[in-house]
């Protein structure tokens, strides 16, 4: 059951994904990583040492971008020569760059509390974006949409709950059938390092 949320919530997941696929400043955006709880140097009073503190499962890093398609699988849907990759934002987003280093396609991973994106399908329509159309895509995770936007190229959206957050995956490209991008979004969802 999706939990439902208040406008500012919905409006706080918007401007949060907005700002994992590159629309705000980096003074804008929150922190991408929460301190992690240090314990205190000498460990415990019984002379054990210290041992390291995991974040909370609500801030977990999603799996990196650009484990779930390898370059070799881009080269071979989108038929062109070799590809390199160039990960950014901590592993959050991934370019797939020709010998020029021209973008050919950017993958992009962000992990949302449930409350906050309303679950999967709205996660994976917010992800998407543009003006342009949007159709889902059944079969690929728990929702996927795949979508035009004039100003970024074409993109295939989807998202997988797990717990109380959702994982979401966008895979955008400046020009690309429609074919190759939902082939992509497969080989994504499939990876084993898929987020879900």
């Amino acid at each position: 059951m999706t939990a439902r949320v208040g406008p500012a919530a919905t409006l706080a997941g918007v401007v949060g994904l907005a700002c994992l696929l590159g629309g705000c400043d980096a003074g804008d955006a929150p922190p991408k990583h929460p301190a992690a709880t240090v314990p205190a140097p000498g460990g415990d009073a019984a002379g054990a040492p210290p041992r390291p503190t995991a974040p909370a499962a609500s801030t977990a890093v999603p799996a990196s971008s650009c484990d779930l398609l390898s370059p070799t699988r881009v080269q071979e849907v989108l038929a062109v020569g070799p590809v390199r990759t160039r990960p950014a934002d901590s592993g959050r987003t991934c370019e797939y760059v020709d010998p020029d280093q021209r973008r050919l396609l950017t993958v992009t991973v962000g992990d949302f509390p449930q409350a906050m994106v309303g679950g999967p399908i709205d996660a994976a329509r917010t992800t998407a974006t543009g003006t342009g159309p949007r159709e889902s895509v059944p079969g690929v995770a728990d929702a996927a949409v795949i979508y035009r936007d004039p100003v970024r190229g074409d993109g295939f959206a989807f998202a997988r709950a797990h717990g109380e957050m959702v994982t979401s995956v966008d895979i955008n490209a400046p020009a690309i059938s429609r074919d190759r991008l939902i082939a992509l979004g497969r080989t994504a969802a499939a990876a084993p390092g898929a987020p879900g």
